[in-house]
This record gives structure tokens, sequence and C-alpha cells, in this order.
């Protein structure tokens, strides 16, 4: 729940311009709406602060206008200043938000649990936040924030935010995983000895467990069937479907090798096994890459958040989605599986 938000001036509370006044002085313009919103902020106990790089008459008129519960000016690192409050007043992150707009603002809108920039800020910013307002700097963002924090602040999971945190929480990890150093070329490597395989006569082999599980039949269906294109069926098979091989295996020997005994019947060399796994450390998945590395197989990764899993380090590629939350993970997960089934697909047999 939040309980104080941070602004910052120019590009938040004001559209960052600056106007030339009768005498020759400077002058900002706040809308009605956005003072309105802070004052019913304040009226609604929400603790208001802002927080700036600017140290003008104009910040001295905010501090004065809108007496602030904190106020900020001339601030050089707001990451640092931020942390000092908190570290004294007793803040947690997970209570405050932070609205601001520009390159300056991207550490602290990172740090922060809740964070919003206006629609018209640069791109890189608005990776950074949790929210992106539909309002633009200086033209009712406050307004827009203040409605969003007071609606659901006394609901449940029926709430517009749990809804938005939840999109949001996706749309970072694709982010963050998109900027890993080397991702791109490191899906279209697993993709080109997907492709070679194929070429060569070798099949797709693709095991993991729960949800994990029918990642990987979904993956294997878009070879089998098709993705966009009319063409011949690809054989990829995932070897969690045969119930009677797996409650056997199961019995007979350890869910433990579920996986691998069949790598042991069907692998080949220069065949490709795909090992999903959120922890990274799934012990019928080890064992399975373990079998499938001794036939000469190679081997794909997909983990969470865990370079040093057993997995990560026993695959010949492997892709660690930089989330701890296994939804997040599967969901990047299948994304990855479509990218690397389209460009299959694509370079098999798109003609041109």
């Amino acid at each position: 729940m939040i309980d104080v938000v941070f602004f910052d001036i120019d590009g938040v509370l004001t559209d960052g311009s600056v106007y030339i006044g009768p005498e020759g002085t400077e002058q900002k313009r706040i809308t009605f709406d956005d003072i309105d919103a802070i004052f019913e902020l304040k009226r609604s106990g929400i603790r208001v602060g802002f927080i700036t790089g600017e140290n003008s008459n104009f910040s001295k008129y905010v501090n004065k206008r809108f007496a602030p519960d904190f106020f900020i000016s001339g601030c050089k690192d707001k990451l640092a200043y931020f942390k000092d409050i908190a570290a004294r007043e007793g803040l947690k992150e997970s209570d405050v938000c932070f609205v601001g707009d520009s390159k300056k603002d991207i550490e602290l809108l990172s740090y922060l649990d809740h964070s919003f920039a206006p629609s018209d800020a640069d791109t890189e910013v608005k990776n950074s936040v949790r929210h992106v307002t539909d309002a633009v700097k200086g033209n009712g963002v406050i307004k827009e924030v203040s409605r969003f924090i007071l609606n659901t602040r006394n609901s449940d999971t029926d709430s517009f935010s749990f809804w938005r945190d939840r999109i949001g929480d996706h749309i970072k990890v694709i982010s963050l995983m998109e900027k890993q150093e080397g991702f791109y070329q490191k899906i279209v490597r697993i993709a080109g000895v997907l492709v070679d395989c194929y070429k060569a006569g070798g099949k797709l082999l693709i095991c993991g467990n729960g949800g994990s599980a029918a990642d990987s039949q979904h993956i294997a269906t878009e070879l089998v069937s098709r993705f966009f294109l009319e063409r011949k069926a690809l054989d990829a098979e995932a070897l969690t479907v045969n119930t009677s091989t797996l409650t056997a295996v199961g019995n007979d020997y350890s869910f433990d090798v579920v996986f691998s005994r069949q790598i042991e019947a069907k692998g080949r060399e220069g065949d490709v096994l795909i090992a999903i796994s959120t922890s990274g450390n799934s012990k019928n998945i080890v064992e399975a890459i373990r079998v499938a590395k001794s036939r000469g197989m190679t081997t794909i990764g997909l983990t969470g958040n865990n370079k040093e899993s057993t997995i990560y380090k026993m695959t010949d590629y492997c892709v660690a989605v930089p989330s701890e939350s296994t939804p997040r993970i599967q969901e990047a997960h299948i994304l990855i599986g479509h990218l690397i089934c389209e460009y299959v697909e694509r370079s098999l047999f798109k003609e041109n």
C-alpha cells in the first residue's frame, strides 16, 4: 500500500518549460487539476514529498505552496537522498512511490516497488518504471497518479493495481531479459543449432515439470503441426506426455529418471534436448541433461535467475530469465520457445 509519494518538479509538476513574465521573471505553469490532486492526497493521509535537482525561486514557491512532508532541492543523487530519508523516517520501499521523467531519475525509479513516468518521457525512463501514465508531463500526471493511489489504497486483489502490477512485472522481466549481454546472439545460436539438427535428419526432445511440462508440449506442437507456414512436420517430442512410461519408470526406478530413461531409448547423436526448469536444479532435468550429453546430443537449458544453477552450468546453451517469480519465468520461457520455433520454421521453409 502506498503511503508516501515523491514527485519530481520539472517534467512532472510542470511541463519543464520556462515562461518569461511581463517583468522578465522566469515562470512555470502548474495545472489546477494537479494542484487539487496534491491536496487531495494530503487530506487522505498520504505523505507528499518533492525531490528535485532544481534550487530556484520556483522550487521555493513549491515548498511554500504545498507544505510537503519532505522537500529536497538541489539534489544530484536522488536515490542516495531517498535512502537517507528512508533510514531516518523508517520508510519501506514497498510503501513509497516516485514520479519522475528524466534519465537522472532512473536509479530511484528502478529502485522502488512503485514508480511512475509521464507518457512522453524517454523510452529508457519508461522502461525503468512500474507504471506509465496516460497523461503527459505537467498536464494531469499528478492527478492520474493520485487517482491510482487513492483508488487502490484500500482495495483487494480485484483492484486495478493488482492487474496492472502483474502486467508491469511481466513487461519488466522481458525488458531485463532483452537487455542481458549477448541475449540475442544466444537465442540466435540456439535456434541455429536446431536448424542444423533438422537439416541433418535429427530431432528435438523437450522436458520439464509442471508448467514447464506444458511448455514442453506447447513447443513440440508448434514444430510438429505448424507455426505460421504451411510445411512438412518437424520431429519434436515432449517427454511428458506418455503417462504409462512416466508412471512405470517413476514406480519401478525413481521419478528422478522419468526423462533420462526416455532419452536413453530415443536420443541419438546430433539430436537436441531442450530442458526447462525455473529453479535450474530439478533433479530429473539434471539427469536428463547428463544422459543426453553422454549420447552426443546438444543440450539447451531454460531456467530462472540463477546462473549458478546446475542446469545453467551443465547445458551447452542456457537462457536464465532475470526473475525469481515462477509465473514470470514461465511466461518468458514460452516467448523464447515461440521465437525459436518461428526462426526454425522460416529458416527451413520460407522462400528467399
